[in-house]
């Protein structure tokens, strides 16, 4: 299942990726969450193709309505989802299947992955420093988390039945992180596997510091909804913020479209991508289960 909003320059290869390993995959639905560019065309264009594409349309704005409309349109009983930007590897959709059919993952509700960059000058960087992380155990290996990386991850649809009325539709939380945690809570394991490896577009780099406040913002927000926000947790997202910080100025340089660092860049800098939280959030009173009062 995978989101969309204004991804005609995206959405064609994130479905083509899958569409290659399409013999792993049941159905592939796109959820059209009021584009205004080509984006829907080129997707009726696949759907004209292959049977397994669908193109659904979601009228309420954010993430969170897209992906509970895609996930109500599945008929599987495994729930992938990934971003419009994602390039899945040649044997993910063979990874997922595999572990949700093995006999010790039962507990396991969800999975997530690891991302690498492509359009990016430190492809190969970024690459060497994940691939050193997992060799030192340090991420996947099927570690246990409490969390979800919407670019990359699957659910059981059967652990979905049992979360998806305590969800928040607050759109100024993340959505994915939310899942996590309503998941955990729930009683389900999430796992993080090394082999479930996409690529994402770094974009989100371009975001300025000062507009990705608001990202972090999110993430406190969803953390104060679980009631799972302490020293550790906001030094974790002041590490984000970081984090996001020196990615924007390795970026900021460098122009995607022409393949090439540029001094006007450094100080004009280029287009930033929208981030997926909105600043007016959704009152919606808390769940008795899965959320602490605000």
């Amino acid at each position: 299942m995978i989101p969309m909003f204004d991804e005609q320059d995206y959405i064609e290869q994130c479905l083509q990726s899958l569409l290659a390993q399409e013999s792993e995959i049941a159905e592939i639905i796109v959820v059209d969450n009021n584009s205004t560019d080509a984006g829907p065309d080129i997707v009726r264009r696949l759907v004209a193709q292959n049977p397994k594409v669908h193109l659904v349309f979601e009228p309420k704005p954010g993430v969170v309505h897209a992906r509970n409309q895609g996930f109500a349109s599945a008929s599987g009983d495994i729930l992938a989802r990934i971003d419009a930007d994602t390039r899945v590897s040649k044997d993910w959709a063979h990874v997922v299947r595999c572990y949700f059919d093995r006999s010790d993952t039962a507990a396991i509700g969800g999975i997530t992955g690891l991302n690498d960059s492509y359009d990016s000058p430190y492809r190969g960087l970024k690459k060497r420093v994940v691939d050193w992380q997992v060799n030192r155990g340090m991420i996947g290996g099927e570690k246990r988390l409490a969390n979800l990386h919407g670019a990359n991850m699957a659910i059981r649809a059967s652990a979905w039945e049992q979360v998806r009325d305590r969800i928040s539709m607050d759109l100024g939380v993340h959505e994915d992180f939310d899942l996590g945690i309503c998941l955990t809570k729930a009683g389900f394991g999430i796992a993080q596997l090394d082999r479930m490896r996409v690529e994402v577009s770094p974009r989100r780099a371009y975001t300025s510091p000062t507009r990705f406040v608001k990202y972090t913002k999110a993430t406190l927000a969803t953390g104060k909804l679980h009631g799972v926000v302490g020293i550790r947790f906001r030094i974790a997202v002041g590490a984000h913020w970081l984090g996001h910080l020196a990615a924007w100025l390795a970026y900021r340089p460098y122009d995607p479209v022409a393949e090439r660092f540029s001094l006007r860049r450094v100080f004009l800098g280029g287009g930033e991508r929208s981030l997926p939280v909105s600043e007016r959030a959704e009152k919606k009173p808390c769940h008795p289960v899965c959320a602490a009062c605000r």
